[in-house]
């Protein structure tokens, strides 16, 4: 059993690797990645491993193109290569640094930073960074971007979760509990790992529980990173963040698989007694972006006061007061755009 996980690992992490070379065609990309592959008996006899091996590599290609898109850090001097170079410290960030978080997942939240409209006013802020992984590769999109980064974190692990509640992750089909002190990075073995491989000078720590240490925050911010698994945690982000994050911004978190987590992004109520406004809703409820071909962990909400200012009409839609249509010409949901995922 063993002897198999890993050699299919190794073919995943081959496969993965293939992506070095973004000028392939997909077609021509999916035939290395096949003859790589068929030396594996399961592989062989399984068209699900299969179906889903090269749909990862076609999601992975899918999210490096946009990234590499030229309108993706034009504002701030960057080419495709400085991106590429980008990524392949991303990639050497999760493997040198314990992470919870995927190389794929760090490209998103670069690709968000970088399309930032550069009048944009704010900074970015991640609460729970653990060893620094994911903090190390924020810093360095911040950095072309010339924003700052927060970085929120006990740096004694997770605080007291309450005994009594189950983590459930139905789409994943596993429940849990958290305990005290789980996933804990300390701050100098933090600041280390972002020293070697991010980007320290653009970094402002903010130890301490979220309770407490996030009411000094000012703001603004026009990307916050959300990676804090306990309920608790997350309404003290969002109590302490929310009013905070520019209009347009968005809100990022590693817990879109956890509905218990993910409840308090349509809890009314709570929202309203709280903030005084309605729950926002969550983008990725329950199975996150498609960063992978089953499930990721990434979800976001993003804070709008008039949506009908921001967002695109489309013809399947109706607006009074215009005519009632919209020319076919309009861009249909979907269409790449440098203002969100």
């Amino acid at each position: 059993m063993h002897a198999q996980y890993h050699e299919n690992a190794g073919l995943f992490r081959r496969a993965a690797r293939l992506i070095a070379h973004p000028d392939e065609t997909l077609d021509k990309l999916l035939v290395r990645v096949a003859r790589r592959m068929l030396g594996s008996r399961r592989l062989q006899s399984s068209p699900v491993a299969w179906g889903e091996s090269t749909a990862l590599v076609g999601l992975q290609r899918l999210v490096l193109e946009r990234f590499y898109d030229p309108s993706v850090g034009r504002p701030y001097g960057l080419r495709k290569k400085d991106k590429k170079a980008l990524v392949e410290q991303f990639k050497a960030n999760t493997v040198e640094i314990a992470s919870g978080t995927s190389w794929l997942l760090h490209v998103a939240l670069a690709q968000q930073i970088l399309s930032s409209p550069t009048e944009a006013k704010g900074d970015v802020i991640e609460c729970g960074c653990y060893k620094g992984s994911s903090t190390a590769s924020l810093s360095l999109a911040c950095k072309q971007a010339g924003r700052r980064l927060w970085v929120c974190d006990s740096f004694e692990g997770l605080p007291e979760d309450e005994s009594t509640r189950v983590h459930d992750y139905p789409h994943l089909q596993v429940y849990g509990h958290y305990e005290k002190g789980m996933y804990a990075g300390r701050l100098e073995e933090v600041k280390g790992n972002v020293a070697r491989f991010g980007d320290l000078s653009v970094c402002q720590f903010v130890p301490g529980f979220f309770s407490e240490s996030l009411k000094s925050l000012t703001g603004p911010f026009v990307l916050a990173f959300l990676d804090v698994d306990l309920v608790s945690s997350m309404r003290d982000c969002i109590r302490h963040i929310w009013p905070l994050v520019a209009d347009g911004g968005l809100v990022f978190t590693d817990d879109s698989l956890d509905m218990e987590v993910v409840r308090v992004w349509f809890d009314d109520n709570w929202w309203r007694e709280t903030l005084g406004e309605r729950s926002p809703g969550y983008v990725g409820s329950g199975c996150g972006l498609p960063l992978a071909p089953d499930s990721s962990s990434l979800g976001y909400a993003r804070k709008l006061a008039r949506p009908q200012e921001y967002y695109q009409r489309v013809p399947w839609l109706r607006y009074p007061g215009s005519g009632g249509r919209v020319s076919q010409e309009t861009n249909p949901v979907g269409t790449p755009s440098s203002q969100g995922p």
